[in-house]
């Protein structure tokens, strides 16, 4: 919010009541952003955990990378699931697009010019 009044250091109270009505919108609708953004982040995280505990065999197949200690009993990390997902993003889109509602949602939304990521799987 660049019209929120800049606070000196260690000076903590911006005394609400006594700015406008816009103003304490504006500080709300900011305050509920940082919670939105947050939110989402922990449902990203717990999703990423949740499919390297069900899916550890498809997670550590799709990963594609190089780690030193690889357990085979052991659920991979958020790290390895999120690197197996972006791995089998590009695939993902090209096979099933034209019968995968999520596939062709995404597609349709993409800016061709910066679908590099495609381009590289095709």
């Amino acid at each position: 919010m660049a019209d929120m009044k800049p606070l000196r250091r260690r000076n903590g109270n911006q005394h609400l009541h006594r700015e406008s009505i816009e103003y304490r919108n504006a500080v709300k609708r900011k305050v509920h952003a940082y919670h939105v953004f947050i939110q989402a982040g922990i449902i990203a995280q717990g999703l990423l955990q949740y499919l390297a505990v069900v899916f550890p065999t498809a997670a550590w197949n799709a990963f594609g990378s190089w780690l030193r200690t690889i357990r085979p009993g052991i659920p991979p990390s958020e790290l390895v699931v999120a690197n197996a997902l972006r791995q089998s993003l590009p695939e993902f889109l090209l096979d099933s697009s034209s019968t995968d509602a999520v596939a062709k949602f995404i597609l349709e939304r993409q800016d061709p010019e910066r679908m590099q990521l495609l381009r590289l799987a095709s």
